[in-house]
């Protein structure tokens, strides 16, 4: 580890078939105001984004996997690796993002002022740098994140370094090693998904926050829409519905007897919703969740067991 004035921060990105975004991403990191480490896990991709990489920005540091983790355990593989290397800092990047000059340095100022946060995050803007990124602007709402909007629109002199909320997706987070040995690593329970509202949830039960800061800015690339499940394809719909029972079962700031019943309900009333409708295949689908996922409560109970320890999943 280094000293707090030359903070080791490692950026961690996991690509799959990310070549378009190769330039925007990691040129971006050049042009950090903090000097940063890069490492990628990339889960096989079939395109020349590795390729790009190594030609390009051949200071990245790259663990080519053995097969598709999904973002959790990808993640959890470079952020062992910077760990083991002395990072101060981990900085949790999307292959479709990029940061300002500014945004890592702004973060890990506003850390070493407010070390209570785990987690920190910029303000996420779309991709032509002009908008909020359309999800964030949901996790910033009074719901999650208490008076950011208030302040910032009517610039009322009391903005703050850092808000707190209850959720900000993981396309930007900055974690304090702190942070992972109190909290640990992405739970490998969650196959796709999930992993960062399960980690939120960890967070705040080992005594820690997490925070947006107002002054710090990056940039996501993606789909600017509200997700509607119900378009989804019948596979895609299946494993985000095995996700959200994941996400609620796996709450440890509650108890196990709680989530269960609260996962017991809702399948319910959606099974029943569906069937007397006549939707039959909606009928069938929750029904396959339901015992998809009794049929993994013991490993559930495990895993939610083991997350009440400090620095989960850094150990076997």
């Amino acid at each position: 580890m280094s000293t707090d004035q030359n903070p080791v921060v490692f950026v961690i990105i996991v690509t799959y078939n990310g070549a378009q975004w190769v330039d925007k991403c990691f040129g971006s990191l050049r042009q950090s105001n903090i000097s940063v480490k890069t490492i990628v896990v990339d889960n096989q991709s079939t395109d020349d984004c590795i390729s790009k990489i190594r030609q390009f920005y051949p200071e990245v540091d790259i663990i080519n996997s053995p097969e598709n983790l999904g973002f959790g355990k990808a993640n959890n593989l470079g952020i062992l690796k910077a760990m083991e290397q002395g990072a101060d800092y981990v900085f949790l990047l999307n292959q479709d993002a990029w940061i300002m000059p500014d945004t890592i340095e702004t973060l890990v100022a506003t850390h070493a002022a407010n070390p209570q946060y785990y987690v920190l995050s910029p303000m996420h803007l779309d991709g032509t740098e002009k908008k909020l990124d359309f999800g964030f602007s949901l996790y910033i709402s009074p719901y999650h994140c208490k008076n950011i909007v208030s302040d910032l629109i009517l610039k009322n002199g009391t903005e703050r370094a850092v808000y707190t909320t209850t959720f900000v997706n993981a396309a930007f987070w900055l974690i304090s090693r702190e942070g992972l040995e109190s909290v640990g690593l992405f739970d490998p329970i969650f196959p796709h998904y999930g992993e960062d509202d399960d980690y939120m949830h960890r967070v705040m039960y080992h005594g820690g926050h997490t925070g947006i800061c107002p002054t710090a800015f990056g940039c996501h690339d993606r789909v600017q829409e509200l997700a509607e499940v119900k378009k989804f394809p019948y596979d895609k719909r299946y494993k985000r519905q095995i996700v959200g029972c994941l996400i609620t079962l796996m709450n440890i700031n509650r108890s196990f007897y709680h989530c269960l019943m609260v996962f017991m309900r809702s399948r319910i009333e959606f099974f029943f919703s569906a069937f007397l409708k006549l939707r039959l295949k909606e009928a069938f689908l929750e029904m396959k969740v339901f015992f998809v996922i009794l049929l993994q409560m013991t490993e559930i109970i495990r895993h939610r067991n083991h997350n009440k320890k400090r620095g989960s999943w850094l150990k076997n």
